[in-house]
């Protein structure tokens, strides 16, 4: 941010009044003029208010700098923008501004020693340095949040994708009621009860494995011993 200056705007009127300085002993302040159709250089003469002599200053598309003697004051600043004649010599007061002034009390006159001084810097500094530092990690923590949130909505996006191809019924992705394994299982289910099945258990009392199978394969399926192996033989009509 710029702090010393200092925009007025004309429109139609050739007098103004502008915005107030910040404070009386603000000094090094800049006029920015705008809306007028000025040369790369003109002048601008300065006084306070009831002054009967002026100081000229020379201006640019960047600005004219405000005497700081005017700024001292607490007085009104007047400026009078003053642009050549056509005549050789003459010149023409063409427009005025007022810039109001916030009176405060005076900086003392006594000067801080050297040492009492880079105090003072190092202390600004340190203060700048901490307001940076907690700006920046307000920053970072808000980042950090916003990365949180993030992370947690994509787990979550997961866990209910997973749950979609696992059982459905989340509504995320079409067709999922029919196109998931709890579906798939229940065919397979269905298939081997409608084709019969058969499975093997160790009996843990006698430590005999049996063979079971359903009752719609009891009458296909036959069992012997192979007495040139001694292996069980399970034939399947």
């Amino acid at each position: 941010m710029i702090y010393n200056r200092i925009p007025v705007a004309f429109g139609n009127m050739r007098q103004i009044t502008g915005p107030c300085i910040n404070y009386q002993y603000d000094v090094k302040q800049i006029l920015v003029i705008k809306g007028l159709d000025l040369p790369d250089y003109y002048e601008v003469d300065f006084c306070n208010d009831g002054d009967t002599q002026t100081i000229t200053m020379v201006g640019t598309a960047d600005g004219v700098q405000i005497p700081d003697d005017f700024l001292l004051t607490g007085k009104k600043v007047k400026a009078y923008i003053v642009v050549q004649g056509t005549s050789e010599g003459a010149v023409q007061t063409r427009y005025e501004v007022t810039l109001p002034v916030r009176s405060r009390p005076a900086r003392s006159d006594i000067q801080p020693t050297p040492a009492e001084q880079q105090q003072i810097d190092e202390l600004v500094d340190a203060l700048n340095d901490g307001v940076a530092r907690s700006e920046t990690a307000a920053e970072n923590a808000e980042q950090s949040a916003i990365e949180s949130d993030s992370r947690a909505t994509d787990a979550g996006a997961k866990a209910t994708l997973a749950e979609s191809w696992a059982v459905g019924e989340t509504g995320t992705r079409p067709g999922e009621d029919t196109d998931n394994a709890k579906h798939y299982a229940e065919l397979a289910a269905q298939g081997a009860e409608e084709s019969g099945y058969a499975w093997f258990d160790v009996n843990d009392e006698d430590g005999h494995l049996y063979i079971y199978i359903s009752d719609n394969l009891s009458e296909d399926v036959s069992f012997r011993i192979v007495e040139a192996t001694g292996h069980l033989e399970v034939t399947y009509a």
